[in-house]
């Protein structure tokens, strides 16, 4: 099957429009990881690159609908389009300078390359995209081949600038069955005494990815112990024992895994 049949026709129309006026549009991120995993792509993040401004490419975004400014200083646009809210935003790049996961020097270049610009994100399988006219799959970091390895791997060492990465591996390895590598969990380690930088509620949205996405949350929370940073709350369940006649499975710990995953079970498609 044609991969740009996959994302709907007014998208494909807009990146058209963008490669006459000499520019490209890619699709990123988490809907080209959707895409090679067979699931059904929701969210569409468009890099454009080749495009002088961002007022250029709020105007050009105008003769399809009401561009929304969600982040003008990393040149982020929201557009409806088709019953789709899809972003268009420029490569950037990032650079460390202070704590936690804003402390980033974020610059968005249309100059750059695919390869440049997918070098800053988190795993090699988040860093693929597809160019909207020609249909091209970019693949700097070999997303794919760890996809069908079932591979979760980093891209470089500047994974340990961000903490939320940590979190972030727990729910994908969770919710796409796969294994961290082994590298990538020795650093996911290293960062763990910088997690309490990290605002809550952006730990929340991974955690709550986890367990309202994954089809066994516990994998991601046996990951969690693993890496030494499970709540206190969740700590006293090991080792807890229960009646054996009743609970043969063993502890309160080994019981809570078990009921999460069957709660997973019950949620609507």
């Amino acid at each position: 099957m044609d991969v740009l049949s996959s994302f709907p026709s007014s998208i494909r129309k807009i990146a058209h429009h963008i490669h006459e006026l000499g520019g490209s549009c890619v699709i990123v991120g988490g809907a080209v990881r959707d895409y090679v995993l067979g699931i059904s792509v929701k969210d569409i993040d468009i890099e454009v690159f080749g495009i002088p401004s961002y007022g250029r490419l709020k105007e050009i975004l105008s003769s399809y609908g009401k561009p929304i400014e969600a982040g003008k200083s990393f040149g982020v646009l929201k557009l409806l389009v088709d019953g789709l809210e899809v972003d268009f935003s420029f490569p950037r790049t990032e650079t460390k300078i202070g704590e936690g996961h804003k402390g980033f020097d974020v610059v968005s270049d249309p100059t750059l390359t695919f390869e440049t610009a997918a070098a800053r994100r988190d795993f090699t399988i988040n860093a693929m995209g597809i160019n909207l006219v020609d249909g091209s799959f970019l693949d700097p970091f070999n997303g794919q081949e760890d996809l069908k390895k079932s591979r979760l791997k980093h891209i470089g060492p500047a994974f340990v600038e961000d903490p939320l990465r940590v979190y972030r591996g727990v729910q994908f390895a969770a919710r796409f069955n796969l294994t961290i590598d082994p590298e990538t969990m020795t650093l996911c380690k290293s960062i763990v005494p910088s997690l309490d930088e990290l605002p809550k509620e952006r730990v929340f949205e991974e955690l709550r990815k986890l367990l309202l996405k994954a089809p066994k949350p516990s994998v991601g929370l046996n990951l969690m112990k693993e890496m030494g940073i499970l709540p206190k709350e969740c700590l006293a369940l090991i080792d807890t024992p229960q009646d054996p006649e009743w609970h043969p499975e063993g502890d309160v710990w080994v019981h809570t895994l078990q009921v999460v995953d069957q709660m997973a079970l019950l949620r609507p498609d």
